[in-house]
């Protein structure tokens, strides 16, 4: 294992891009945002996608400098186009118009169509919590072959169908939730595939429908699990109905892509002052916060909590990179003529 600090791999990170086609404005704030993602603890978001977004951009799937705008807006709602371009850019953007009209119009929800994949979805929950905007952000209803079986199945039908929520705190930090409604996202199968290590028991069927733990086998056209059995697999078809039904993919998706990302915000202070609306929110959070540890356990952590202690310690003491990951990183910038080891 590799360590590197935050800032070596954004510099790495923005010059792929930058050798990719990618604007320097645009490259640097992948650069954020996947950085980001290895800081909160989440390795299956971060620089690991570099290979796989600069693959796409030579197959002309990902467009590296379109940049995402406005193609349709109410006073409560908004559709943006991505244009194909880099789903993180058009998501972060997205996210910037939420809570501009969540803050005019106290709720609104906005819409994301030609959309590429937007990485960590609790990204955009955070950025909203953060500007005192509650935010319940999915992505699903792609279409395809899917990823995932569900519940009682044994073929490819969903996606891993993400969903998050960011909730501002007061005095007590915002909360976050941020999960895949598989029992692993897709990402992590990389991580372990990239370390040699098995994935936990009743994550995935192998390509007969029968249980395993090899992350290969997922790839030799395996399918993903839903978490928690039938309520995973119902909260999976929420957020897919929501980024196929709810979002108008079919008018504007091309070459079999469907789906896209959803954004309902609300602001916090729709109800009552923003005082008042933080100071109920921290009674909450210390209401459970202060509840006594179980055997086992040394504290309640909050949703959220994990994350800002990873990067927290990864500022300090650098970022954990596998040599394979590192590899195809390096590869990646090789193949569009740029050096960076």
């Amino acid at each position: 294992m590799l360590t590197f600090s935050a800032d070596r791999l954004r510099d790495v990170t923005s010059k792929v891009f930058i050798g990719a086609g990618t604007p320097s404005d645009l490259a640097g704030e992948m650069a954020d945002i996947l950085v980001e993602s290895n800081l909160v603890g989440h390795d299956s978001h971060g620089v690991i996608r570099i290979p796989a977004y600069t693959r796409q951009i030579k197959e002309g799937t990902l467009i590296p400098d379109a940049r995402p705008e406005v193609i349709q807006e109410t006073p409560g709602s908004a559709l943006v186009d991505g244009k194909y371009g880099f789903g993180h850019i058009a998501a972060a953007y997205a996210t910037t118009v939420a809570v501009r009209k969540a803050k005019e119009s106290k709720a609104v929800v906005v819409s994301v169509v030609r959309c590429n994949h937007i990485g960590r979805v609790g990204e955009w929950g955070s950025r909203a919590a953060a500007q005192g905007v509650i935010a319940i952000v999915t992505v699903g209803g792609g279409g395809g072959g899917g990823a995932a079986a569900p519940f009682g199945g044994a073929a490819r039908v969903l996606g891993t169908n993400p969903i998050s929520v960011g909730i501002p705190g007061g005095e007590m930090p915002d909360m976050l939730v941020d999960f895949a409604t598989t029992v692993v996202a897709e990402g992590k199968i990389q991580v372990a595939r990239a370390k040699g290590a098995e994935l936990p028991p009743g994550s995935i069927l192998d390509k007969d429908g029968k249980p395993s733990t090899n992350p290969n086998d997922f790839y030799n056209g395996g399918m993903l699990l839903p978490f928690g059995g039938h309520k995973g697999y119902g909260l999976a078809m929420v957020v897919d109905l929501f980024g196929s039904a709810l979002t108008p993919g079919d008018d504007y998706n091309r070459d079999g892509r469907g789906g896209g990302a959803v954004i309902i915000a609300v602001d916090a202070a729709t109800f009552h002052s923003r005082d008042h609306y933080e100071k109920a929110a921290d009674a909450n959070l210390r209401r459970v916060k202060e509840v006594p540890p179980a055997a086992g356990f040394s504290e309640v952590l909050l949703p959220g909590e994990p994350e800002q202690r990873s990067k927290a310690d990864r500022l300090a003491n650098g970022i954990p990179v596998a040599e394979a990951t590192w590899d195809a990183i390096l590869a990646a910038g090789q193949s569009v003529g740029v050096e960076v080891g």
